[in-house]
């Protein structure tokens, strides 16, 4: 390994005052040294220097289409049914193995399912083991202890047998963290726990000691396994703080980071090639801070390689958070998650993926990280006798779905003249665990997976005076590419809560706002006939044309040339109203772009070449 070396000065701001501060922070240093977690040396890069190599730093630019962070739930299915590790490993490996795939990285989060010398495996005792995922055979993994199998390294060694790169995603505090060290230990430690918003039990890295305990996990994955990185996964979940206080305890965070890059460029050292350090984090620079992740430390310190933005929403401070890195070595990645859905979204067509991923690749992404996709196409699955049905469903269309985009989703090329469907973010969690948008209260301990800032549901002022304006972004260039497209159309779904009661013949059709999965769960009080007569929408100041009610929305034909690419101001005016009237509201906003077949948009391009 080469040995010149690139100083990334960092430093820990201004210092605190108070002795119990610094009291608890040399406690807290004093630990992680007893137990071996951070050498002298360390320390001294964690006061303000980290050194990354040449050869760091041009694996961090490594080009990487799509990552696939995978959940334990391909695992879990194998031990219920008792299928071979080699149809396992066939089955989650089964799209990477797949002609024209863009996945150039597999992230496995294996939870407790595997042995290490600093936790314990899943007890035989707990719900997990005794539950459906299981099936009652926890002793499999018993079994592969003693036959000397670790199956994370069975993992680790059939991605890097095909050439993909391999992390480790790491969930900091999911729903089985708080057990991690095992029933008793965290029963022993009350007072080293936050409550999250459903009263569950979370490790507070405001203490020291539980900070100690994670990176000894961390640190046993960095040394003893051959991963070419970690991924810190603080959305899986994002209450690792106090709530209300948790930018007040930032520096927990930060400091934990910190260690764990010591942790890991101390192994690239020693084994003489690069380690990776990623994080998954908020959609937004403020959600950060809600959640105590102060990002522009972590930045300007260098103490992460890689951001990964958001799970549930399609709307990404892209910009800012490139802004925020400006020439570091770091990468920003955004994340679509296909069960934990954004509201209104659940399993939507390729089409809508299109569009999210069209206007994450506009904004400037660096890749893609696809979470919680089928792995694998239905005859993989027939031949190695797995089924899943946990984050995704195996017997879903949207095997299907996933299986072509993991083929579209990871260049803009590829996304070229595919139709697209571009939507506009509503608050909330679409049924899979975040707050419900129609029963809103604003979460207090966490800004990960609410989408609390969205725009929509909007109300409509009902003077006819002032339009609800919509911030709605097209990441396609559809003014320079009018030619090759077939057909578009700006919908609006509205709800009238004045029109409950009426009768279906009096009112537009009732349409479904946020199905989860298969099932649809809220509908409109569609607003009455003739709505369209009353509407005033424009695109970017221009006026449109009367728009026409089509199965319970609203459908405009605005020409290309009206449409930025980015962001574009959608404004609604509705007229007609009382002023003593419930709001009406705007619930969903789209573009649908319909592109002509490729062969004829091959020919449009000849045809404009030739004029």
């Amino acid at each position: 390994m080469n040995n010149k070396r690139i100083d990334v000065a960092g430093g820990h701001g201004r210092p605190r005052a108070g002795g119990r501060r610094i009291l608890w922070s040399l406690t807290a240093a004093g630990l992680l040294v007893g137990l071996g977690l951070v050498s002298v040396r360390s320390q001294s890069a964690a006061d303000g220097k980290f050194h990354l190599s040449p050869e760091h730093i041009a694996a961090v630019k490594a080009k990487r289409r799509i990552v696939v962070n995978h959940p334990a739930d391909g695992l879990l299915a194998a031990i219920q049914r008792k299928v071979s590790i080699n149809n396992l490993m066939t089955y989650e490996l089964g799209f990477t193995d797949e002609p024209g795939s863009q996945i150039d990285g597999q992230w496995w989060c294996l939870d407790q399912l595997f042995p290490m010398k600093v936790r314990p495996m899943t007890a035989r005792d707990s719900a997990l083991a005794q539950g459906y995922y299981m099936g009652g055979n926890v002793e499999t993994i018993y079994r592969w202890e003693k036959e000397g199998i670790n199956i994370a390294k069975v993992y680790l060694e059939e991605t890097k047998k095909r050439g993909i790169e391999c992390f480790y995603s790491y969930r900091i505090s999911d729903g089985t963290s708080h057990t991690e060290f095992g029933k008793e230990f965290a029963e022993a430690h009350p007072d080293w726990v936050v409550k999250d918003e459903w009263g569950n039990a979370k490790w507070n890295f405001a203490v020291p000691e539980v900070r100690a305990r994670k990176l000894s996990v961390l640190r046993e994955l960095a040394e003893d396994y051959d991963f070419d990185g970690l991924e810190v996964d603080f959305a899986r979940g994002p209450n690792n703080l106090p709530a209300g206080r948790m930018w007040a305890n930032r520096r927990a965070i930060s400091q934990f980071l910190r260690d764990l890059r010591a942790i890991t460029l101390k192994v690239e050292q020693r084994r003489g090639r690069p380690f990776l350090l990623a994080t998954r984090i908020p959609d937004t620079l403020v959600g950060c801070h809600f959640d105590g992740l102060d990002v522009a430390t972590w930045v300007q310190q260098n103490l992460v390689d890689i951001l990964v933005l958001g799970v549930r929403s399609y709307e990404l401070e892209i910009e800012r958070f490139r802004h925020l890195v400006g020439d570091k070595p770091i990468k920003v990645y955004a994340t679509l998650d296909d069960h934990h859905c954004t509201d209104g979204y659940s399993w939507p067509p390729i089409e809508v993926q299109r569009g999210v991923a069209a206007n994450w690749w506009q904004q400037g992404i660096d890749g893609l990280q696809a979470f919680n996709w089928a792995v694998a196409s239905p005859e993989v699955r027939e031949k190695t006798g797995m089924f899943v049905h946990q984050a995704y469903f195996d017997d879903s269309d949207r095997v299907q779905v996933n299986q072509q985009a993991y083929k579209e989703l990871g260049s803009p090329e590829t996304l070229r003249y595919l139709d697209k469907t571009f939507v506009v973010q509503r608050r909330g969690g679409g049924g899979s665990g975040g707050p419900d948008v129609h029963e809103w209260q604003t979460p207090r301990s966490a800004y990960q997976n609410t989408n609390m800032l969205a725009q929509l549901p909007a109300p409509l002022d009902n003077s006819g005076k002032v339009d609800t304006l919509i911030r709605l972004r097209v990441g396609d260039r559809v003014a320079d590419h009018a030619a090759q497209i077939g057909g578009l159309t700006l919908a609006l779904l509205l709800s009238d809560p004045a029109t409950r009661g009426l009768a279906a013949e009096q009112t537009i059709d009732r349409a479904s706002i946020n199905p989860f999965w298969d099932n649809p769960q809220l509908y409109t009080s569609p607003p009455r006939r003739g709505i369209e007569a009353g509407l005033e929408v424009r695109v970017n100041g221009a006026l449109l044309d009367k728009g026409l009610a089509e199965e319970g929305w609203i459908i405009y034909r605005p020409g290309p040339d009206l449409f930025a690419v980015g962001e574009n101001l959608v404004g609604i005016l509705v007229k007609g109203r009382k002023a003593d009237d419930a709001a009406m509201t705007v619930e969903k906003v789209e573009v649908r772009v319909d592109y002509l077949p490729r062969r004829q948009v091959a020919a449009a391009g000849t045809a404009a070449v030739a004029r």
